[in-house]
C-alpha cells in the first residue's frame, strides 16, 4: 500500500472541513480590510479639511449595522 492510500481516508475529510473555514476566514479578512481602508481615507478627509462624501460615512454606518 502507497502512502497516500493509507492517509487519504483522513485527509479528505479534513480538508473538506477546513475549506469552508479558510473561506470564512478570506471573507472576514477581505472585509475588515475593506472598512480599515474606508476609515482611513475618511480620516485623510477630515485631517487634510475636504469635505467627507456622505456615501463614505453612510458606507461605514451600514457597515457597522450590519457586520
Amino acid at each position: 500500500m502507497s502512502l497516500l492510500t493509507s492517509i487519504s481516508p483522513q485527509v479528505v475529510p479534513i480538508i473538506a472541513l477546513l475549506v469552508p473555514i479558510v473561506g470564512v476566514v478570506a471573507w472576514a479578512a477581505v472585509k475588515i480590510t475593506q472598512m480599515i481602508l474606508l476609515h482611513e481615507t475618511v480620516r485623510q478627509l477630515s485631517s487634510n479639511g475636504q469635505p467627507v462624501p456622505p456615501a463614505l460615512l453612510a458606507k461605514i454606518t451600514v457597515e457597522k449595522r450590519s457586520g
